[in-house]
Parts: structure tokens; C-alpha cells; sequence
């Protein structure tokens, strides 16, 4: 099972864009219900694209057959910390080049295993074709950012925040509201927000923190958490958003 850690996933980055401000499509402001998503593993399949850079960079090292699936236990459903990753994997496999220069082709290569989702880019006109706004809170690096261009996510979003460019990440408070000010928003509409998210201890408990709604992105795992729970539990992004039209 996926391990839950308080402050998300551990990328680290050599840093490739500034920060960016919130995202103007020209929409009037204070206008429609708003939808926050989180990213890895939610509005994009991180797994899929660790498991392509796990394979590539078996083949491109010479590890062999079974250097992938070490990779991709090491990496801990993207919780452990990148650098860590990289030391234990040059012990193991014997590496000569030194963790710096792996992070730097890492930041590179593995954003470039994103891929564009048909059935959660169009759950997304649903939402902007309903009125919603969307937006994206993300705790990792700039490079976040480069995760959502090729996944072809950037023309459906009124807003991204991105932890390693605020300085804070979920569940601080601060994020979603960055997030609510992005998509030209007043505070006030976070109370009728959702929050949409896999990881239970920053997307849910940051929504309950704020008492926005809350969506969980179960992911084949069962509700472990006592002291909060999510408004409800779905299978896919589809799934919630069809709630989200249904329910706002």
C-alpha cells in the first residue's frame, strides 16, 4: 500500500522556470463553483510515467532485467526523497556518475514520461464548460509545472500553485487559498469548494482543515484515517467530477 507522508512527494529539481502568477483566461472574476485538484497520481498518472523513466534508465545504464521494478520500490510511490533514491541506487547497481548529475538528467528525463488522458482532459471541459473553475495545488518542484504541459492539462486550468514555488505545501492552508486567489476568486468561495486528491494526510485533511468538500481518489486502497474522512470516495477523475456537476 502507498504510503501516506505529511508534506507529499519528494522530487527534488534543478529549478527550469521562475515562479508563475495565477493563470488569466480571460474569465470575469468571482464567477462559478471551484474544483482544486492535486496532481501526481489524481489529474496525472505518475506511476505509469516513473515506471517509463525506471525502464528507460535501466536500458540507458545497462542494469538489466529486473533494475526497473528496484526503482520503482525504491521511489515509494514518489515519498522518498529523490537524493536518497540515487545514492541507494548507485550502491546497488554500482554507478560511477555522482547524485548531482543523476538529479539533473532525472529532472529532465522524467517529466518527459507524462502523457495526455483523454477521459480526464474532457472531465475537465465538463467542469469549465459548466462554469467551474479549476485549479491545480501540487506539493513538489517548479518542474510540476512541466508535468502538466505534457500531460496537456495548462488550456483547462485557471490556476497552479505549486508548493516548491510558494514556499509552503499541503495541507497548510495557504496553498488552497493561493489557489482560490489564482482562479480570481473571493476567499469566501472555498467554502463551497472541492478538493480532489489521493493523499489522505495533504488533499484531505487539508480540505477538512478548511471545511471544504472532499473527494478521495482511492487508488485500489481502503480509508485507513479516523480523525477525518472525505465527502466521498471515487475510482477515477471521471467518477468525481460527475459528483462534483452533481452535487455543487
Amino acid at each position: 500500500m502507498p504510503k501516506s507522508r505529511p508534506y507529499g512527494r519528494a522530487d527534488e529539481w534543478i529549478p527550469t522556470r521562475p515562479a508563475a502568477p495565477g493563470i488569466d483566461r480571460g474569465r470575469p472574476p468571482g464567477v462559478g463553483p471551484l474544483a482544486i485538484f492535486d496532481l501526481d497520481n489524481t489529474l496525472v498518472d505518475r506511476s505509469s510515467a516513473f515506471a517509463r523513466w525506471a525502464e528507460g534508465f535501466a536500458r540507458q545504464h545497462g542494469l538489466g532485467a529486473t533494475a526497473a521494478a528496484w526503482l520503482i520500490a525504491a521511489d515509494e510511490d514518489g515519498f522518498a526523497h529523490r537524493s536518497g533514491v540515487f545514492e541507494r541506487a548507485r550502491a546497488h547497481f554500482g554507478l560511477d556518475e555522482p547524485v548531482d548529475r543523476l538529479l539533473a538528467a532525472y529532472s529532465l528525463d522524467y517529466p518527459a514520461g507524462f502523457r495526455p488522458d483523454p477521459a480526464v482532459n474532457g472531465a475537465l471541459v465538463r467542469l469549465r464548460e459548466a462554469g467551474w473553475r479549476v485549479a491545480v495545488a501540487t506539493n513538489g518542484p517548479p518542474t510540476q509545472r512541466l508535468k502538466i504541459d505534457n500531460a496537456g492539462l495548462t488550456p483547462w486550468l485557471d490556476a497552479v500553485c505549486v508548493s516548491g514555488e510558494l514556499g509552503f505545501a499541503k495541507p497548510d492552508r495557504r496553498i488552497f487559498e493561493a489557489a482560490c486567489a489564482q482562479a480570481g476568486l473571493a476567499p469566501e468561495a472555498l467554502g463551497r469548494a472541492w478538493m480532489v486528491g489521493d493523499t489522505a494526510s495533504v488533499d484531505i485533511k487539508g480540505a477538512d482543515d478548511l471545511g471544504m468538500r472532499s473527494a478521495w481518489l482511492h487508488r485500489g486502497r481502503r480509508w485507513e484515517e479516523h480523525a477525518f474522512r472525505p465527502d466521498v470516495v471515487v475510482g477515477s477523475i471521471r467518477e468525481a467530477v460527475e459528483h462534483l456537476l452533481a452535487n455543487d
